[in-house]
C-alpha cells in the first residue's frame, strides 16, 4: 500500500462520533501488514501506533485495534517504520556546492512537500527555512 494513500488514518470518526468503515478497513489492513512482519513482532504482539502508545509498547492485536479505534493513530505516521515498512521517499540528493563539498539539495522527508516541489520545480524552495 502506498504510504501516500493513507489519509484514512486521520479520518476516524463520522459527524456523529461513529467510526468510519474506511478507518476500520484501514486498521485491519494495518494489522495484517504488521503481523506479516515477524521480525518486528514480540511473540504474537505488535507495536501500538496509537496516540497514547506512540509505538513504544507491544500489545496483542485486539488491544492494538481497540487503541486505534479509541485514540486514533499517532500524528504523521504515514510510513509504518516500527512495523517494518521502509520509506522509499526518505532520501536525500546531494549536489556539489561552490566549495567542492556536498550539501543536501532536496529533502524527501515530507511526501506533501515533495509533491509541491515536483510540480513547482526544484528552485521553488530556495531561501525557505526547513
Amino acid at each position: 500500500m502506498s504510504n501516500l494513500k493513507r489519509g484514512w488514518m486521520y479520518e476516524r470518526l463520522d459527524g456523529r462520533g461513529g467510526i468510519l468503515s474506511s478507518f476500520i478497513t484501514g486498521v485491519n489492513n494495518f494489522i495484517q501488514y504488521a503481523c506479516s512482519q515477524k521480525n518486528r513482532m514480540s511473540g504474537d504482539n505488535i507495536k501500538c501506533p496509537c496516540k497514547k502508545c506512540h509505538n513504544l509498547k507491544y500489545m496483542d492485536v485486539e488491544m492494538v485495534k481497540y487503541h486505534l479505534f479509541q485514540y486514533g493513530f499517532v500524528e504523521n505516521y504515514f510510513v509504518w517504520k516500527y512495523q517494518g515498512e521502509e520509506d522509499v521517499i526518505d532520501e536525500m540528493y546531494y549536489v556539489n556546492d561552490l566549495h567542492g563539498g556536498t550539501q543536501p539539495e532536496l529533502g524527501y522527508d515530507n511526501p506533501y512537500r515533495q509533491m509541491v516541489l515536483d510540480v513547482a520545480g526544484p528552485n521553488f524552495d530556495q531561501g525557505l527555512s526547513r
